[in-house]
């Protein structure tokens, strides 16, 4: 098969590791995790996503191990989103119901049973988005009972704005691209008061960014505990976008394998690709507005500045990816291949597969990459079959065995 249309930029500045500096410890380190993984893991229906061995694509691939860690199983949401925003929206939250109340102490389980419903019965949490980040708010707040208002392009499939509206939430469509829906959240927030979870600081919750990206380091983590009794991987490939799923995997598994962290492969989709313009320019890019991908929840226009502070020092590489190559990845996971078990990722989680499909198809990218027969290899896959039109149009017949809708 011919190789797909990929670029690729190796990063110097990671060849050696160097150490876990101050820098990366002032937005991602153990202490910060430790309190999300007290929220995270006593959220209801909580539990670890799956990590799926894929020994017959490992062995047609020619590495030593090949594994699946499937967000699609992530609460009822279907995406990693839950760990991010949901708990950066807690701080908001009992913020302003101590503000309210002059309690000392609000819990979390204090929100999930109303005691403070009077109060939050009154807050709006608000966010732009192409679908997961908004889903994962809109349960969020129904969970907490608070009000939740999704902005969303006209781009956006229905399925995906009557997912967000199952939940409770308002959803408004913003004519134009996905920024476009984001300058008007913002304005929005301003204007009406809504506490907006997303990049953009307030005076009042400064850290919610911050802790969207601290939240996200529990994907990481559960790879981490799910490898304890067997040799680490190698590899870890992960989606980039806005750069702070990316650069969570990254951050904590630099600070916890130390030097010996692996080498974690940040895959975009070429049309448009602000990590791996990130790492050409060597600070935080901003790409075109106009860019359109199938992986849809990867059109970003502008990197992260602070996911950008890990990643600039602790990714290896960076990749850019054609769509054809997702639309292959997905109809590969969704077969199976020598005896594995068919796998419904959607047209966002697969960008991970679908950067280690272009890199078997290139033999130049995998001697870039290092992959090798002693490779062990985990990929990240965000999401499920969060619109199943999509999905079913993409990967084409009926779906595969065990396909289940999340929500």
């Amino acid at each position: 098969m011919n190789p797909y249309q990929t670029n690729v930029f190796i990063n110097a500045q990671a060849h050696p590791p160097p150490d876990y500096g101050a820098t990366q410890q002032a937005l991602l380190n153990r202490a910060a995790f430790a309190a999300v993984e007290a929220e995270v893991t006593r959220l209801p229906g909580y539990q670890p996503t799956p990590l799926i061995a894929l020994n017959g694509l490992a062995a047609a691939s020619g590495v030593e191990g090949l594994w699946c860690k499937h967000e699609g199983y992530r609460f009822e949401v279907g995406s990693f989103k839950p760990t991010g925003p949901v708990y950066a929206m807690l701080s908001v939250l009992k913020g302003e119901v101590k503000k309210a109340t002059g309690a000392e102490t609000v819990t979390t389980q204090d929100l999930i049973n109303r005691t403070y419903e009077s109060v939050t019965n009154e807050l709006v949490v608000s966010a732009a988005t192409s679908g997961n980040h908004g889903r994962a708010l809109a349960w969020g707040a129904r969970m907490f009972g608070c009000r939740c208002v999704i902005y969303m392009n006209d781009g956006v499939s229905a399925g995906r704005e009557e997912a967000i509206a199952a939940y409770g939430a308002e959803v408004v469509r913003v004519s134009g691209n996905y920024d476009r829906a984001v300058q008007r959240s913002y304005a929005d927030a301003e204007m009406l008061g809504y506490f907006s979870i997303s990049d953009e600081k307030s005076a009042e919750y400064p850290h919610i960014s911050r802790e969207i990206m601290q939240g996200y380091a529990m994907v990481a983590d559960e790879v981490v505990r799910q490898f304890s009794d067997v040799q680490p991987p190698t590899h870890v490939l992960v989606p980039g976008g806005g750069g702070r799923l990316a650069a969570a995997t990254c951050g904590h598994l630099w600070e916890r394998y130390e030097r010996t962290h692996p080498r974690v492969v940040v895959v975009e989709p070429t049309a448009s690709a602000c990590l791996y313009q990130s790492a050409i320019s060597n600070s935080a890019a901003t790409v075109s507005r106009e860019g359109r991908s199938v992986m849809d929840g990867l059109v970003v226009e502008s990197a992260s500045p602070q996911a950008w502070d890990i990643l600039k020092a602790g990714a290896f590489a960076f990749l850019a990816i054609p769509d054809d190559a997702a639309v292959d990845a997905m109809r590969q996971a969704a077969a199976g291949v020598g005896g594995d078990p068919p796998i419904v990722i959607g047209e966002t989680g697969i960008a991970a597969w679908a950067g280690f499909l272009a890199t078997n198809r290139d033999e130049n990218l995998r001697q870039q990459l290092e992959l090798d027969c002693a490779s062990r290899v985990v990929i990240i896959a965000t999401e499920g079959a969060t619109d199943p039109e999509v999905y079913r149009n993409l990967v084409g017949g009926t779906e595969p065995r065990g396909f289940k809708t999340p929500g």
